[in-house]
């Protein structure tokens, strides 16, 4: 999934990847029906996306500059502390 103006299906087809980028409006025009629904469906998804984004930045590790050594192993700290959010009783709040 990426953001609007971010065009990266060409990097990712030879590994059959598909990539969810939402419909650009030009201006003055609607959108269809079928965009539409399909931009819903995508934006339902971006908020529980950016809601983990943000639980993995309350990570005290994270929310400091890195030591070199901490930043030679950057990519795998931040894989742990994904992972560690998956493992929260509830990601999604009860009053949301």
């Amino acid at each position: 999934m990426t953001d609007e103006g971010f065009n990266v299906q060409d990097l990712f087809a030879p590994s059959d990847v598909q990539v969810n980028i939402p419909t650009l409006l030009k201006k003055g025009n609607r959108f269809a029906p079928k965009a539409l629904a399909k931009d819903r469906g995508i934006a339902s998804k971006r908020v529980h996306i950016d809601r983990h984004i943000g639980l993995v930045k309350t990570y005290k590790i994270l929310s400091q500059p890195m030591t070199p050594t901490e930043a030679s192993l950057g990519s795998e700290i931040v894989f742990v502390c994904c992972m560690l959010c998956n493992f929260r009783s509830c990601i999604v709040p009860f009053t949301a």
